[in-house]
């Protein structure tokens, strides 16, 4: 045991170690030069770039007829144990040649150099010989600082690769540019640094998107769940802290909502001078519309929408018909609603709300609001700014 220790430890250590950075050169479609200049041009980048930064260790030059994708770029470096990579693309012929240069950084996820440059020196093959690159060389110089990491004896920054399992389309995003996009299969994976908190976020258009927290140490695979939402759900409510209720919501893609319910005076709270419980024969039929302002798996998800409603008098042994004193209404929603359990929710709004009435003064003495704050009231109108509701979601 103590031997595997020792041995370990010789194996694998903590120490600066230089980052790594393949070089890809090609053509660049339709230009005069061959995969046999690329490879001129790739000696000579590689040569003086050794030279002028140092504490990068270049691999290898590639060549190939064809650019390829950043994924593709990505995917070369990583199996060839680079930690980033730097792109040339030639276009033109060697008399009028112009070239572009992308490095980008694996470990951060991120492009650092975007150069474009006029290349008419060269002239032939042989010009190549008083090619300096300093700008290139420039446009890298510390952007690839040296790493303290643990590093295996070979002396390469060490890498771990995380898998990823989710449905074929799905699209990750949180670890790094370009955002990883699940195969065919239902994998993929990136390679990353090993000894960090990684936070990532899967989504795939019809579905819930799934955010994920992990401590990445070693190789590793991660299955994400993704569940397709309710169409429909169910909600209970008390609104004003006393009158409750119960909606039918219908959901729409893009996050849009409509909800139909009720809302009534007849059974509820009164928590007045007058008595605990409400008597009052009125029962508001409510239609809503609205929009989710934030994604599904944020814990506080928030809300707009926009309802209106009838009002309507129900008194024993009479038909219910249109309340005279305030026949309609329409309100203002901004909600929000935190989770209870994968189907459950809670939510409260504040409904601002605007009743259309023709006696003012007949409907706040109905009401009992001679005095209350928030309320206001015109001559065929009436604003309540106060109004919220509190209630339970279930979507199944």
């Amino acid at each position: 045991m103590i031997l595997a220790s020792a041995l370990g430890s010789a194996q694998e250590s903590v120490r600066l170690v230089p980052r790594r950075l393949l070089l890809y050169v090609a053509p660049a479609p339709a230009s005069a030069f061959t995969p046999a200049d690329a490879l001129m041009i790739a000696r000579s980048l590689h040569q003086r770039l050794q030279e002028a930064v140092p504490d990068v260790v270049f691999v290898e030059p590639a060549a190939g007829a064809v650019s390829p994708k950043q994924e593709e770029l990505n995917a070369v470096a990583e199996q060839a144990g680079a930690d980033s990579w730097m792109q040339l693309s030639m276009e033109g012929d060697w008399a009028s040649a112009r070239v572009r240069v992308r490095a980008f950084d694996l470990l951060l996820r991120t492009a650092v150099a975007d150069l474009t440059a006029a290349r008419a020196s060269w002239g032939s093959p042989g010009g190549l010989s008083q090619e300096t690159w300093s700008d290139v060389a420039q446009a890298i110089a510390g952007k690839f600082p040296m790493l303290e990491s643990a590093v295996p004896a070979s002396g390469r920054p060490q890498l771990v690769r995380l898998i990823i399992k989710a449905l074929p389309g799905s699209v990750v995003t949180g670890l790094g540019a370009p955002p990883l996009k699940i195969s065919a299969d239902g994998t993929a994976f990136r390679m990353m640094p090993p000894m960090k908190e990684y936070f990532f976020r899967t989504e795939l258009a019809g579905y819930v998107p799934v955010s994920t927290r992990i401590y990445l140490a070693t190789d590793r695979e991660i299955e994400v769940r993704q569940t397709s939402p309710s169409t429909w759900g169910l909600e209970g409510s008390l609104a004003d802290s006393r009158a409750p209720g119960f909606d039918v919501s219908v959901y729409f893609p893009s996050s849009i909502f409509a909800r139909f319910g009720f809302s009534t005076y007849a059974l509820g709270l009164a928590l007045n001078s007058t008595g605990i419980l409400l008597d009052m024969p009125l029962t508001n039929l409510v239609l809503q519309v609205g929009a989710y302002v934030s994604p599904e798996d944020r814990f506080f998800r928030f809300y707009l929408g926009l309802g209106g409603f009838v009002r309507l008098v129900h008194a024993p042994g009479t038909r219910p018909v249109l309340d005279q004193l305030a026949p309609a209404g329409v309100r203002l929603i901004l909600g929000a609603e935190a989770p209870l359990s994968d189907r459950a929710k809670l939510y409260f709004e504040l409904t601002p709300t605007f009743y259309q009435t023709n006696m003012p003064d007949a409907l706040r003495a109905a009401l009992g609001q001679e005095n209350a704050p928030g309320w206001a009231f015109g001559p065929a109108e009436a604003l309540n700014l106060l109004s919220f509701r509190v209630g339970y979601r279930w979507r199944p």
